[in-house]
């Protein structure tokens, strides 16, 4: 069995402070500082959200500097999936911890701890929801290879996707369940085969239709190199309001894989924050705002 941890924290910073572009990397610092990192079982199993203030998640596009006013109350998530309900027994935190480093002081109080079961994770997704994306979301062209080109597009260069297909966001979250579930959890049942996530794909691009969007590349900055050049990411950022003609069954398998990815965000980085989502269900569908044109 395998369960979802959410921890939810205030970031207080004790003075001002200027935030790494990534504002993630605050709530990693401290807490890689304070908890050992055995305790994950694997990096890969954790996220942690940006920083956000009044719901807006803070990362640095390269435009401006990023300040956390002092006295001021932030907010913050870590998500860990762990094979063992006796994670919260290792991951022993105080209540409050005051963090000092690269990045100033600051302190976290852990707000709430929310505990599920893999299996429990099921929305109940209306037949047009809108998918919102928070941050830049990053899904490689790859994600749609056919198992039998595998071999053959791997010398390829990687390059990333700028709109939100449906195909690449259920493949690729449907490899991403399949990584984290236990044998009996994996979808589809009852046995995964490298053909299912390619396959899930193809009938989300038939049987999801996009209604209204509003969608734009946007670039992040990650960090520095060893050199001190600026490391880039670019993704898309913006809303798409889907209609599903799905199968119940189907349409279940989108509720689940949406859920997982309301916890832990879509495609590359999602451990640092990038690609959160939030889902709203029956979204009002007239008068919406169509995307500028640009000659």
């Amino acid at each position: 069995m395998v369960y979802v941890f959410s921890f939810r924290f205030s970031l207080t910073p004790l003075r001002d402070l200027i935030a790494p572009p990534l504002t993630s990397k605050l709530l990693k610092y401290c807490l890689d500082s304070e908890v050992p990192r055995k305790s994950f079982g694997s990096y890969s199993n954790v996220t942690y959200t940006q920083v956000s203030d009044g719901g807006r998640p803070l990362y640095s596009t390269g435009n401006s500097t990023i300040v956390l006013r002092g006295g001021v109350r932030y907010r913050a998530s870590m998500v860990v999936i762990h094979g063992s309900h006796d994670f919260l027994n290792k991951f022993v935190v105080d209540n409050e911890i005051r963090c000092s480093g690269p990045y100033g002081e600051y302190t976290l109080f852990l707000d709430e701890v929310e505990v599920r079961d893999m299996r429990s994770l099921i929305m109940d997704l209306s037949r047009v929801f809108k998918i919102v994306f928070l941050t830049p979301t990053i899904l490689t062209v790859k994600l749609m290879t056919p198992p039998s080109l595998t071999s053959k597009v791997g010398r390829f260069p990687e390059l990333h996707k700028l709109i939100p297909q449906p195909s690449f966001i259920f493949s690729h979250l449907l490899k991403l369940w399949n990584s984290y579930a236990s044998p009996e959890e994996r979808i589809p049942k009852p046995a995964y085969n490298e053909w299912a996530h390619y396959n899930l794909g193809r009938l989300a691009d038939i049987t999801l239709a996009e209604i209204d969007y509003r969608v734009w590349p946007e670039t992040v900055i990650v960090g520095k190199d060893k050199k001190g050049t600026l490391r880039k990411a670019r993704g898309f950022k913006g809303w798409v309001i889907y209609k599903s003609i799905a199968p119940k069954n189907l349409h279940n398998t989108y509720a689940k894989l949406l859920t997982l990815a309301t916890l832990t965000g879509i495609g590359r980085s999602r451990g640092i924050g990038l690609g959160q989502i939030q889902i709203i269900n029956n979204p009002e569908t007239k008068n919406l705002p169509r995307p500028s044109r640009e000659v």
